[in-house]
């Protein structure tokens, strides 16, 4: 009985780690993502679509890195020269039958000036 109990413990910590390394790598996930088309896209799109084009860019990319987002928890604002951009999202930490018992939300925020053409 006290071996099954430990084989439990030592499953039970495996997960957490598990868990705890994939939610730091959704967060860098999106840290990198977001920073990217910030870079990539802000100083060549026009400033009147520039918000949207990268708001859209952030929610496309994160998606097909295979992290849950939707485009409402996706926020940048054209603030003249700089761009402040959000994201959230949760990641899931129990998971049953396809659904998210327990999931850890998660956000980034940041502020980037943005250089003149």
């Amino acid at each position: 009985m006290k071996a099954l109990f430990w084989v439990f413990v030592a499953i039970f910590c495996v997960y957490v780690f598990y868990t705890g390394a994939m939610t730091v790598w959704s967060y860098l996930e999106v840290t990198g993502v977001v920073e990217e088309v910030v870079i990539e896209r802000a100083s060549r799109v026009d400033r009147n679509e520039r918000a949207t084009r990268i708001r859209d860019e952030i929610a496309k990319k994160v998606a097909q890195s295979g992290i849950k987002v939707d485009e409402r928890s996706v926020s940048v604002s054209d603030q003249g020269p700089t761009l402040d951009v959000g994201v959230r999202w949760s990641w899931p930490l129990i998971t049953y039958q396809g659904d998210d018992l327990l999931s850890l939300p998660l956000k980034h925020e940041r502020t980037f000036n943005i250089p003149a053409r």
